[in-house]
């Protein structure tokens, strides 16, 4: 998949994570720091998408009437699910997502201690609406969240690498395998619906109701 060298590495991506390095970040854990970082990364690589969106719905807002539906609140859910996607499978790259090869991180299999399968790194991610427990777990054991005991993986220390390195490895996974993106997309709607519905994390779609 051939992704612009601009979205992922740029200075805004690259400051996302050099800053988690920095107090007071730097007092948690190398493991804490990358969670943290992949959280910024990601919100970081999509700002530009989400600061349209809010730039047109004030735009929407300004010459239309209250009573008219606003046409960008799906396309909102849109770009959440998207998102939610991208969170899913952040991993998929050789088991590194951008956090990971920063601090020098991978995902492994728990019991072959080989590099973990594209579905594996997909569903250790799949409690990500439970965030701050998760946070809390990796807290007290760092190789393995609740994740990871869905996934039959375990994180492991490796060697550092640069974000270049990461559109490299993403442009040599010429298509996703059906199996996990059939899997990964039912997921991210079902996330999405928890979240909105049950307040787990903020959520910007209550901004277009």
């Amino acid at each position: 998949m051939e992704i612009p060298k601009i979205i992922l590495n740029n200075f805004f991506t690259r400051h996302s994570l050099e800053q988690i390095d920095d107090f007071p970040m730097n007092i948690l854990s190398k493991r804490l720091q990358a969670m943290v970082a992949d959280l910024s990364f990601s919100m970081v690589v999509f700002f530009p998408l989400f600061l349209l969106l809010i730039i047109s719905f004030f735009i929407v807002e300004a010459f239309s009437l209250e009573s008219e539906p606003s046409i960008l609140s799906p396309i909102a859910y849109v770009l959440m699910l998207v998102w939610q996607f991208v969170l899913l499978n952040k991993d998929i790259a050789n088991g590194m997502s951008a956090g990971k090869r920063t601090f020098g991180f991978k995902i492994i299999d728990f019991k072959t201690k080989q590099e973990a399968s594209q579905m594996q790194c997909m569903l250790r991610n799949v409690t990500m609406f439970v965030w701050p427990l998760e946070v809390l777990v990796t807290a007290f054991n760092s190789k393995r969240r609740i994740g990871d005991l869905i996934a039959g993986t375990e994180v492991v220390e490796w060697e550092k690498h640069d974000l270049e390195s990461l559109r490299e490895d993403l442009e040599l996974i010429e298509k996703m395998p059906v199996r996990v993106l059939i899997t990964s997309s039912v997921l991210a709607v079902l996330l999405i619906y928890l979240q909105v519905n049950f307040n787990f994390i903020f959520s910007i779609i209550e901004i277009f109701n």
